[in-house]
């Protein structure tokens, strides 16, 4: 090849990539997406609540328009791959179906896709399991987009049904007539929606030209529970569109770690009134995003325990606990968690204490961090030792133990979940632990991950290992 052409190969690819992962061009491809769910989503289903599924769902949402999230994994969606994760049951979303008879779950995809396989089949599988539960002799309980979904593949998905209906059974969590009863004898029904989606379209007022949006409710005779499940993002070619006075991306908030220098989407939804100025070039919202940074991670030094944790009981004798990072544990939070606990451990890497409390074990892990998970296996030799001690202390003595680390969903989890194994029945009653095994650890997590119901209880892969490890 001529050198001069290869150079001028390489340039454009240079300045593609330059302008694909631009933090610009993310934020107001971002921004965009978000202004089509507040016009055209929300206004068509206005009573039903909207859910971002994490990770990818939570850019576009503005966090004062939801209460809680889901976790669902295109993973679990992937061609042969079809599964219903008991890791991921998202059994918080029920209570709300039951109540609103309806959700609108957010997510997004890249280049090339109408929409993610978490909605195109991860979340119809899940709906035809529940759905299969409460109704097993319902022979249509699984519903695909036939523009995503070919019916040889639609057909496929439905054989295995039966067996992750199997599997869900043996976990003994569900109680199907229950669910049934709550359910009215209406199955989870998902419908799509996306830019440009028929779903979507709405009325011209004749006279004055002005779009009417029509709120969309199912037939009075459906007896159905719709499950929105909208795309975030329009599909453009090759991914990118430059229309819009920045270079669009097709679902820009996908693989974060690439492009957003440590921005989250707490912190971009608290300034949104500064990122959506177009004006800003690259520089100007990097060295913005690090002041942001900067100023999240000095040090809080509320001095309120209610200011810095959320703790959730899961059993008389233990609690989860989510703390904020950053923290500084003075002396009056700590007379505070002295006079509820008679042990709290923190997992964390930026919590300090402003002196050695005896009651008070502090751990450098930090959920979300695959070295502190895989880490995590050593330090549960010497957290079992303490939590021992102090489940075997006397009744009338014993206050409960708390432990705590900066997401509440991760390493924490593994550490209540190696409690709950070693001197918990399946049932959790203190002092009578069945053989450990790896169903009986499913079982427990599945019962924590039912607990708690404000945040999705979702801890790794390496953190489960460690904990396996540690068990068995």
């Amino acid at each position: 090849m001529d050198p001069d052409l290869a150079f001028s190969l390489n340039q454009i690819n240079r300045d593609i990539k330059k302008e694909y992962t631009s933090l610009r061009n993310r934020i107001q491809s971002i921004l965009f997406d978000n202004a089509f769910i507040a016009q055209r989503v929300i206004p068509r289903f206005p009573n039903y609540p909207l859910i971002p599924n994490e990770r990818c769902g939570l850019w576009y949402c503005d966090p004062k328009d939801f209460d809680q999230t889901s976790y669902f994994k295109s993973t679990d969606g992937h061609t042969n791959q079809w599964d219903f994760s008991t890791r991921r049951l998202n059994l918080h979303l029920l209570p709300i179906l039951q109540e609103k008879n309806g959700i609108i779950i957010v997510d997004s995809t890249r280049r090339g896709k109408l929409m993610p396989d978490a909605l195109s089949k991860t979340i119809p599988i899940w709906c035809a399991v529940l759905n299969s539960l409460m109704q097993p002799d319902k022979s249509e309980v699984l519903f695909t987009p036939p523009k995503c979904v070919s019916q040889s593949e639609h057909d496929s998905i439905k054989t295995r049904i039966p067996s992750l209906v199997d599997r869900l059974e043996k976990l003994d969590i569900l109680d199907a007539q229950d669910l049934r009863n709550k359910f009215q004898g209406k199955i989870l029904r998902p419908f799509w929606v996306y830019p440009g989606s028929d779903m979507l379209r709405s009325s011209t007022d004749p006279f004055t030209g002005e779009i009417i949006e029509i709120q969309w409710e199912p037939g009075p005779n459906e007896q159905i529970i719709p499950i929105i499940l909208c795309t975030a993002s329009y599909r453009a070619q090759d991914g990118v569109d430059k229309r819009h006075g920045f270079t669009y991306v097709q679902g820009a908030a996908d693989d974060h770690e690439l492009w957003s220098c440590g921005l989250d989407p707490k912190l971009l939804w608290n300034n949104w009134h500064y990122f959506h100025d177009l004006d800003r070039n690259d520089k100007e919202l990097e060295s913005h995003v690090k002041t942001l940074i900067e100023l999240a991670e000095t040090t809080d030094h509320r001095n309120h325990l209610a200011d810095i944790v959320e703790m959730d009981p899961i059993t008389k004798e233990l609690s989860l606990g989510k703390l904020k990072d950053h923290t500084a544990i003075t002396p009056n939070i700590a007379r505070e968690l002295d006079s509820q606990f008679s042990l709290v451990i923190i997992l964390s890497q930026s919590v300090t204490l402003s002196k050695p409390f005896d009651f008070i074990k502090t751990y450098n892990l930090q959920s979300g961090s695959k070295r502190s998970s895989k880490d995590l296996r050593a330090a549960l030799i010497e957290i079992d030792h303490i939590v021992s001690a102090h489940l075997n202390k006397d009744v009338v003595k014993r206050k409960p133990i708390m432990v705590c680390c900066n997401s509440g969903t991760d390493i924490s989890v593994g550490v209540i979940l190696m409690i709950l194994c070693k001197y918990y029945s399946q049932d959790w009653l203190l002092g009578k632990p069945d053989s450990v095994n790896k169903f009986v650890i499913r079982r427990h997590l599945v019962q924590i991950i039912n607990k708690i119901k404000r945040r999705n209880v979702n801890p790794s892969r390496a953190t489960l290992n460690s904990i396996n490890s540690f068990l068995m």
